[in-house]
C-alpha cells in the first residue's frame, strides 16, 4: 500500500508540473508577440536609413565633427579611420541594429534574445523588472532592459522599449567615419513594434557627448518566413585590410603581397629583407 501511495503522489505530482507548465506556455504564447523568422534590413547602411543626403549630416559637437573631419582626411589617404569593425571588431550598439546581415528575434517571458549573423552577435535583452546593477561590465552590445507594452489593449503586447548602457568603445555609428565620445556613455533607447504584418520598425534614439542632441531613426526591417538562409560571418576569415603600426594595406593572397592602400605608399612582400 505504501509504494502504491508513493506511485499515486509521484503521478500527481508528474500531472501538476505538466499542467503548470502547459499553462505556462500557453500564457507565454498568449502575451507575447510571435516574432520569430528572418528580419532583414531595410534601407540604406548608413545610420538613416534614408541615406545622409536626405537625412543631413551627423548632429556633431565642433570637437568631434573635427575629429570626423579627420578621419576623413585619413580616409583620403587610404586609412579606414573611423571604422572599428574594419579590424574585425564588433559593431556594437546601435550600429549592431542596422543589421548587414539578417537578425532572430527569440521572445520569452523574462529574456528577449536578438540575435545577429554579422559577427555572430547576440543581444539579451532582460524582461523580467529587474533594476540596473550596481556595476555594469562594459561590452560592445551593452547591457539591455526592456518592458513589454499592449498598445492597443487586445491583450497581446506588441511594442518593446529598450535602454541599454554600460556599451564599451571604440565604436561608431556607420562606416562613414562618425565615432562615439571617448567616454564610453553612450545610451539607447529603442521601441520596436510591428508597423505591419510584414515591416518591423524600430525607433533608435541615441544619446552621446559626441552629438548634439539624441538621434533619432526609425529602421525598418522586412520579414522573411520561407526559405530562410542563415549565413554565418566571420570577420577573420574574409577580412584582407591589414594594419601594421599606423599603415593599412589589402591583402593580395594571390600576388603574395600587401597592396598599398593610399598614394605613395610601397607594397610589402612578407618575408623579404
Amino acid at each position: 500500500m505504501k509504494n502504491i501511495s508513493v506511485n499515486i503522489l509521484s503521478t500527481i505530482a508528474t500531472i501538476t508540473f505538466l499542467h503548470i507548465n502547459f499553462v505556462s506556455a500557453a500564457t507565454t504564447a498568449s502575451t507575447y508577440p510571435d516574432w520569430s523568422g528572418q528580419w532583414e534590413r531595410i534601407g540604406s547602411l548608413n545610420w538613416p536609413p534614408e541615406g545622409y543626403e536626405k537625412a543631413g549630416p551627423a548632429p556633431l559637437t565642433p570637437e568631434y565633427q573635427a575629429v570626423y573631419e579627420h578621419n576623413l582626411e585619413l580616409r583620403k589617404n587610404g586609412i579606414l579611420a573611423g571604422d572599428p569593425p574594419a579590424t574585425c571588431l564588433p559593431p556594437g550598439m546601435p550600429r549592431m541594429m542596422k543589421m548587414s546581415f539578417p537578425m532572430e528575434i527569440i521572445v520569452t517571458p523574462k529574456i528577449t534574445y536578438i540575435y545577429a549573423d554579422w559577427e555572430s552577435q547576440i543581444r539579451r535583452v532582460y524582461t523580467d523588472g529587474r533594476d540596473w546593477p550596481a556595476y555594469i561590465l562594459p561590452e560592445f552590445n551593452g547591457y539591455s532592459l526592456g518592458v513589454w507594452h499592449d498598445e492597443n489593449n487586445d491583450g497581446v503586447y506588441d511594442m518593446l522599449s529598450i535602454e541599454t548602457r554600460g556599451i564599451k568603445g571604440p565604436r561608431s555609428i556607420d562606416s562613414t567615419g562618425v565615432v562615439f565620445h571617448e567616454n564610453n556613455e553612450t545610451k539607447v533607447l529603442e521601441e520596436i513594434r510591428l508597423t505591419d504584418e510584414k515591416t518591423m520598425t524600430n525607433t533608435i534614439t541615441t544619446i552621446d557627448d559626441a552629438f548634439t542632441k539624441p538621434w533619432v531613426i526609425n529602421q525598418q526591417y522586412n520579414h522573411v518566413t520561407e526559405d530562410i538562409i542563415w549565413v554565418e560571418y566571420v570577420c577573420a576569415e574574409g577580412n584582407r585590410h591589414i594594419k601594421l603600426g599606423d599603415e593599412w594595406y589589402f591583402l593580395n593572397d594571390e600576388a603574395g603581397i600587401l597592396e598599398p592602400t593610399r598614394e605613395g605608399q610601397a607594397p610589402l612582400v612578407p618575408g623579404a629583407p
